[in-house]
Formats: C-alpha cells, sequence, structure tokens
C-alpha cells in the first residue's frame, strides 16, 4: 500500500515530480561520465605504457633513477648470457641510456639520448627505421615534443657528443629520419633515439644495458646480477599519485551537484508536507503510525531517485555511446604536462562498478535527504493537521 500511495503521490506532484527527477538524471550523468573519464585516462595511460615501454615486465640496473639525472651517466651494466638468450629469441629488450649534448642548428642543448635494438617486436616502438645507415649517417629518430623544442626536422642532421666508459667524449653525426607522435611523454620529452648497437659503439659498453623489458612476465623475475625487478605498481606509482590527487578535486565537485540535487529533492519534499498535512492527518486518524508515514515519504523520495536513474539511463545513453566510440580528445596543451593517456583520444569504458557504485550513493543520499524531510512529520498532531494548521 505504501509502494502505491507513494507512486500515486508523484504523479500528482506533475512537473515538481519530474523536474527532480530531471535533476537526478543530470548528476547521474555527470557522474559516470567524470567516472569513466578518469577510469578509462588511466585505463589508456597504463596500456599505452606497457604497450612502448613496460610491455610484460622490466628489469633496472640497481643505480638507475629516474627522476635523479645524476645517476644516468652511471646506469649501465652487461645483461649477462641468460638475458643474452632470451634477447637472441626475440623475447627481451634491452635499452641503454645516457646524458649527451646535441648540436642543432648551430645550439647547444642537453639531451637523453637511449639506444634500442632495431629488430624488436616486442614494444609498439617502431625502430625498423634505426637499421643500417642512412646517406652514410647513423639514423635517429624523436617525438613531435623533442621535435618543437630543437625546431628539428625530418632529414636534418647534427652532432651527438656523449661520453665513453673511459671518460672520454665521443662524436657522432646523426641524422633525423622521422619524427614520431609518441604517447607516453616520458619517451619524447628531451630524449633522441638510435639504435642500441650504434650507442653501444659510442659509449664502449658491449653487451650493456639500463633497462631490459620482456615479452613474458615471468622472465622478468629472473636474478641478474646488477638489475632488479621492477613491479607494475612501483612503475605505475606515479599515475596512482596523480589519481589520489585527482580524487579530492573530483570528489569536491561531486559534493557539490549532489548537495544542488539534494536541495532540490528537499524543498519537493518538504513542499509536498506542507500542502498535505490533512492528507497526513486522515492517515493517522486512520490509525496509520507516524512511522509508516515518514516510511511513505522515503519511498517517494527513493523513488524519485530511481525514476530519475532511469531517465538519466535514456537519456545518456547517447552521450555514453558516443564516447565510448570516438573518444573523448583532451585540449590542446594536456600533452605538454608529460603525462601519458593525454595524446590520442580517450576512448570512455564503463566498468559495472563504477555504474554500481554511482548508483548507490545516489540512492543512499536520497534516502537520507527524504528522511530528514519526513521527520518533521513526528512533531505533528493529529487534531492540529486535520484543521489544516
Amino acid at each position: 500500500m505504501i509502494f502505491k500511495l507513494a507512486l500515486r503521490n508523484i504523479v500528482g506532484n506533475g512537473w515538481r515530480s519530474l523536474i527532480s527527477m530531471v535533476v537526478i538524471a543530470i548528476i547521474f550523468i555527470g557522474m559516470i561520465w567524470m567516472e569513466a573519464m578518469y577510469h578509462s585516462w588511466i585505463a589508456l595511460a597504463k596500456t599505452q605504457q606497457k604497450e612502448w615501454e613496460f610491455a610484460s615486465g622490466m628489469l633496472r640496473v640497481d643505480e638507475y633513477d629516474p627522476y635523479d639525472a645524476f645517476t644516468w651517466e652511471d646506469s649501465h651494466a652487461p645483461i649477462g648470457p641468460e638475458l643474452q638468450s632470451a634477447v637472441e629469441l626475440g623475447k627481451a629488450v634491452p635499452m641503454l641510456l645516457s646524458p649527451a649534448v646535441i648540436y642543432p642548428h648551430q645550439r647547444q642543448l642537453s639531451t637523453l639520448v637511449k639506444g634500442i635494438p632495431h629488430d624488436q617486436h616486442v614494444l609498439e616502438f617502431p625502430t625498423q627505421k634505426l637499421a643500417g645507415r642512412v646517406e652514410g649517417y647513423i639514423p635517429c629518430v624523436i617525438g613531435a615534443m623533442m621535435a618543437k623544442t630543437t625546431r628539428l626536422e625530418e632529414g636534418d642532421v647534427f652532432t651527438l657528443r656523449v661520453k665513453d666508459s673511459h671518460g672520454a667524449f665521443n662524436t657522432l653525426d646523426l641524422k633525423l629520419v622521422e619524427i614520431m607522435r609518441i604517447p607516453v611523454p616520458n619517451l619524447d620529452i628531451n630524449t633522441i633515439w638510435m639504435d642500441l648497437d650504434a650507442l653501444r659503439e659510442l659509449k664502449q659498453l658491449p653487451g650493456s644495458a639500463t633497462t631490459v623489458v620482456f615479452q613474458d612476465a615471468e622472465l622478468a623475475t629472473l636474478d641478474v646480477e646488477g638489475f632488479r625487478q621492477i613491479t607494475e605498481k612501483e612503475y605505475f606509482s606515479y599515475l596512482d599519485e596523480i589519481m589520489e590527487t585527482e580524487n579530492f578535486s573530483k570528489y569536491m565537485i561531486y559534493g557539490l551537484i549532489m548537495f544542488l540535487a539534494m536541495i532540490a529533492i528537499f524543498d519537493t519534499q518538504a513542499l509536498a508536507l506542507f500542502k498535505r498535512r490533512k492528507e497526513i492527518g486522515t492517515f493517522s486518524a486512520l490509525g496509520m503510525t507516524k512511522r509508516r508515514i515518514i516510511w511513505l515519504f522515503t519511498v517517494e523520495g527513493a523513488l524519485y531517485c530511481v525514476f530519475g536513474i532511469i531517465l538519466g539511463a535514456l537519456l545518456g545513453l547517447p552521450l555514453f555511446s558516443y564516447f565510448a566510440v570516438r573518444g573523448y580528445v583532451m585540449p590542446e596543451g594536456y600533452e605538454d604536462f608529460g603525462i601519458a593517456g593525454f595524446t590520442y583520444a580517450i576512448k570512455f569504458e564503463y566498468p559495472p562498478g563504477i555504474i554500481l557504485s554511482v548508483v548507490f550513493w545516489l540512492l543512499l543520499i536520497t534516502l537520507v535527504v527524504s528522511w530528514f524531510a519526513a521527520r518533521r512529520i513526528s512533531g505533528l498532531k493529529v487534531t492540529e493537521v486535520l484543521k489544516g494548521k
């Protein structure tokens, strides 16, 4: 009976009920959109970094700290016969890095040069262009952001200077064969890529590497002297820290829009209590307890939320489908932040957990607000409400 009465009251409120449902629908759409955007961005960033740098696992030289440039010069070690056999089978990719100086267009710029095998097939990195020589020069590739910084263009020849393992400076002329759009900024910003063997020869470090990535996760657990395993948790820790920071601002926005939505529901319920005083008094006179009357208005609030969510699902379906198929392109300039996932369109994913979480919190808060508004009934006297007071 309470459910039928609540449903009848919602229909009887007409436009006021519809407005409350529309507000809830907008909140539902906004929360799902924001949750899907953050989830999809992190998923895309992790996918891109796995495809371009991490693969299924990574070993890194003990001395190497990606956030401490003073460690880079000595961040190398022999990979040993066990890792070398995995490299020869095409299941591992060694990479060597070194601080360097380049001289593009009569300028001097400090940079980082990385060597990678030109014949590797584990990473998405298109290294085939690094093979051999081009017009007598060692070929190299850079990313779009690096090209913007150095003002280099495809076909340019410039000098690279590095310090070898004996402390002497060696130079080499490189020819830029391609400017790529690299989705992982730390592989692009201030970085030049060349063939691993050419860099080893220049550094006089045969068989050495800074990192080794693997096609098979089990190989990353090998105990190799001078190297340590980098887990996914450690590798993606910076993304988790970013999400922790973003969660604060996200929940602030959620709180604001939920507050506005709940005000609309509270006002609707409070106005209904004022206009339906005689109806409430009649229910009390006929024997309905105050607890059941409060429960009646609480159920009404829950129905507002349910119908609002259904309306939001219907109205938001085209929007959700669009971003799932076409994706969301971050505004221009975001890729300069140096964070993965901003280069290409983010195609939204909608895990059931996100949807259920949003539905749960909407229902919970709506029930609390509706119950709080209906508490005023507990102070009403039957004789007064029947007189319209």
